[in-house]
């Protein structure tokens, strides 16, 4: 099975875009509002089919952790619906866990634990250990788990999210 080939955009489009997702990372979170609205933005540039493009990828994953961190999760579930479905479409070998992995995080984030451990699972399938590298240590071990403690998934959760937050505001200041 044949790997998808992503394409350019024009040069000029793709730093516009490119520069608008470093000013919405800058911006969160000190206004996480206009930090979505830049990450908004960036993502609206992005002409359609969206998924065909190179910048996609990076594009996408930055708006739906904003939207997340914004408790705009529902919006970040459609997004990457159409990600996963685009990609398991296309008929081309998927190579690329990411979109598994922050499906997950942002159902965790909705307290549907049994849900994102099928696309922990999934993550897994596609890039064993290698995908969870540079995510928390409770993805990989939910991915390789076979049954769930709910309650206890959704505590270490909760407290990787605390953290996660703690550490954002401390490096900002």
């Amino acid at each position: 099975m044949n790997t998808r080939m992503y394409h350019d955009l024009e040069a000029q489009l793709e730093e516009e875009i490119w520069e608008l997702g470093e000013d919405a990372a800058h911006t969160l979170p000190l206004d996480s509002n206009l930090a979505e609205e830049k990450a908004q933005k960036a993502w609206d540039l992005i002409p359609e089919p969206k998924h065909k493009w190179g910048i996609t990828g990076v594009t996408l994953h930055q708006y739906v952790q904003i939207l997340n961190y914004n408790s705009h999760m529902q919006r970040s579930v459609e997004l990457l619906n159409e990600e996963i479905l685009d990609l398991e479409g296309a008929g081309y070998r998927i190579i690329h866990a990411e979109p598994y992995i922050q499906m997950a995080e942002t159902l965790l984030h909705q307290s549907k634990p049994v849900l994102a451990h099928k696309y922990l699972k999934k993550a897994y399938s596609i890039g064993s250990a290698r995908a969870f590298r540079d995510q928390p240590k409770l993805y990989l071990k939910m991915a390789k788990s076979k049954a769930l403690d709910e309650q206890d998934i959704l505590l270490q959760f909760t407290a990787l999210d605390v953290n996660a937050k703690l550490l954002s505001d401390l490096k900002d200041d």
